[in-house]
């Protein structure tokens, strides 16, 4: 965690670069329901009941259940073919950083190629290669933070 940190206190300067997004509410779909979102990097509005639980995923994981993981304060990274240090930062952070209020997913998203994408509630950073001390610090900023039950 020290080399993380050191990580995120050096990409800082990040904070000029994050998009602030418009909520777009909240609270929880009937089950089997889909919701519309105006970004395939959804950062609020109706979600699944059960959220993505932090961790690596090798397949895409459905919007719906990522909003409710950033809803908990989770922070979601959207990779394609970054390259093997970034996929190794990614695997490392997620195994790291898993608790239910406070984890990181990294979830796939075809056809972005080396763009790196991290979502938290109402917000987004768009990384077109893969900054370590830049996405470091964004987790920094909002892991923890949702507005459901902030931990940190």
């Amino acid at each position: 965690e020290q080399a993380f940190l050191k990580s995120a206190a050096a990409g800082k300067s990040v904070r000029s670069r994050i998009k602030t997004i418009s909520a777009r509410g909240g609270g929880h779909l009937r089950a089997g329901r889909s919701a519309s979102y105006s970004s395939v990097y959804p950062t609020s509005g109706p979600h699944d009941s059960v959220g993505t639980r932090p961790g690596f995923y090798t397949s895409r994981q459905r919007p719906e259940k990522v909003v409710h993981a950033i809803e908990h304060g989770n922070v979601v990274i959207y990779y394609d073919k970054p390259g093997d240090e970034t996929m190794e930062a990614l695997r490392s952070w997620t195994a790291l950083y898993s608790g239910p209020w406070s984890g990181v997913v990294a979830t796939p998203m075809a056809g972005i190629g080396k763009t790196i994408v991290l979502t938290a509630w109402t917000k987004r950073l768009t990384l077109a290669e893969f900054d370590r001390a830049a996405a470091a610090a964004f987790i920094d900023l909002f892991r923890g933070r949702g507005p459901e039950n902030r931990v940190r």
